[in-house]
């Protein structure tokens, strides 16, 4: 006597097809964790450059329209642009603070290393005047200091020397005379360590003593 033939699935083909389908499901959600950082991490580099070229503008806007006219208060001295590779104070006709946007402000940039994360810190300082001297120099608290940019590996400022006088001109890391303006100031920027620098450059136009 024939008997029909057993067509349903047996426990062990069962338990073969779930281990394939639980390895199938965890590739799939495996793939989408990865799509979903890449994503975040896209994101957050965005976010990270917009705020870098917002904050390199402004720097610039304001390098550039640095108070280079020597203008003369009761015989006190003007005052000229002073800086290292690490700060800089100027006297600049725009403000980036609100309340501060017409007339003259007293700046000082510094960039600061945070050891921890091994990363530099651009920050600022303003102060609205009415004529800039020597003088005018002002040694703000930490506190009073407002960040620009953050999380960047380096940033360092260098100045053009006066090519007028016939020499080469040069970029260099001091500027501290007295009698003139540099013909530029130049930002460098590496976002890591083995990034390629990228140069932000604000000319200073060369006004004329009053």
């Amino acid at each position: 006597m024939n008997h029909d033939k057993d067509n349903g699935f047996t426990l062990l083909e069962l338990l073969i097809s779930m281990t394939i389908i639980s390895i199938i499901v965890v590739i799939i959600f495996g793939a989408f964790r990865v799509g979903v950082r890449a994503w975040e991490k896209g994101e957050q580099n965005v976010h990270i450059h917009q705020r870098l070229r917002i904050g390199l503008d402004l720097v610039k806007q304001q390098l550039a329209s640095i108070c280079s006219r020597k203008i003369m208060d009761g015989g006190k001295q003007p005052f000229y642009l002073k800086g290292d590779d690490k700060t800089m104070e100027f006297v600049s006709l725009v403000s980036m603070i609100p309340g501060n946007e017409s007339g003259m402000v007293f700046t000082r940039y510094i960039i600061k290393n945070e050891y921890e994360t091994e990363t530099d810190r651009l920050l600022f300082y303003e102060k609205k005047i009415v004529l800039p001297d020597r003088d005018t120099r002002i040694n703000p608290d930490d506190e009073d200091f407002y960040e620009i940019i953050s999380g960047v590996h380096e940033i360092s400022f260098e100045y053009l020397n006066d090519i007028s006088g016939g020499e080469a001109s040069n970029w260099f890391q001091l500027w501290n005379q007295g009698v003139k303006f540099p013909m530029a100031v130049r930002i460098i920027i590496k976002k890591d360590k083995g990034a390629t620098p990228v140069y932000i450059i604000a000319r200073i136009e060369q006004g004329a003593p009053v």
